[in-house]
């Protein structure tokens, strides 16, 4: 059960802590050195007052319990303990989200200028970009004008670029139809090579085949 094991718990501690008393209260009739948790109904003076006595972590969400002796030391560094922001924007956040809080929500970090695609330079206060932008409309307006006509050559560029490739795979087209052409026309004359040679053979057998018809009357008006 829980508590053999926190029983079990406590007599290995207290014999590794046998003499340097660190980890455990050196009163043995103290409620912290024996069976009796934190929150036993009996609590006694001593128990109460003990620095080994077992406290649970006051921050939000931490399940950490440990001993009051060390309890200042465990919220130096407790990842759920809620601390001021440190660029001083008021925001009190876990230490677990001060980085995300710092580099992507707190209203005082540096932040781009959201026209920064575009060419400007400038890093201000992420609460002060609204005011930047209108403070600074015209030099946005220009440079957007600038990034536009660049764009535009960019665009006759790919435009001259595509026509030629047009140009480049209507020739292949053609040349393509005419190989085709070439090849179908050889295939053509092959077949009818092929054919005038088979005709050829059957003239050539009929041409023995009447000889010898011929032979034989012959022979027989003779006889």
């Amino acid at each position: 059960t829980d508590e053999e094991r926190v029983s079990l718990a406590r007599l290995l501690i207290k014999d590794i802590d046998r003499d340097a008393y660190q980890l455990h209260c050196e009163n043995e009739t103290c409620a912290s050195s024996l069976n009796a948790s934190s929150n036993h109904e009996s609590k006694d003076e001593d128990s109460i007052s003990c620095q080994f006595q077992v406290v649970h972590c006051p921050n939000y969400k931490c399940g950490v319990q440990i001993s009051k002796k060390y309890a200042k030391e465990h919220d130096d560094e407790c990842g759920y303990k809620v601390i001021p922001c440190p660029s001083g924007c008021g925001a009190g956040v876990s230490r677990n989200d001060m980085h995300v809080h710092v580099t992507t929500r707190c209203i005082l970090r540096q932040a781009e200028c959201p026209l920064s695609i575009v060419g400007c330079t400038a890093i201000v206060k992420a609460a002060d970009v609204t005011q930047h932008l209108n403070q600074h409309a015209d030099t946005h307006f220009m440079l957007l004008a600038t990034r536009m006509m660049e764009y535009q050559q960019v665009f006759k560029k790919f435009d001259k670029k595509i026509k030629m490739l047009e140009e480049k795979n209507s020739k292949l087209e053609r040349e393509l139809a005419r190989t085709a052409a070439l090849l179908s026309s050889k295939n053509e004359t092959n077949a009818i090579s092929n054919d005038l040679k088979k005709v050829t053979k059957r003239l050539n057998a009929l041409e023995s085949s009447c000889r010898t018809e011929f032979k034989k009357v012959e022979y027989d008006r003779k006889s």
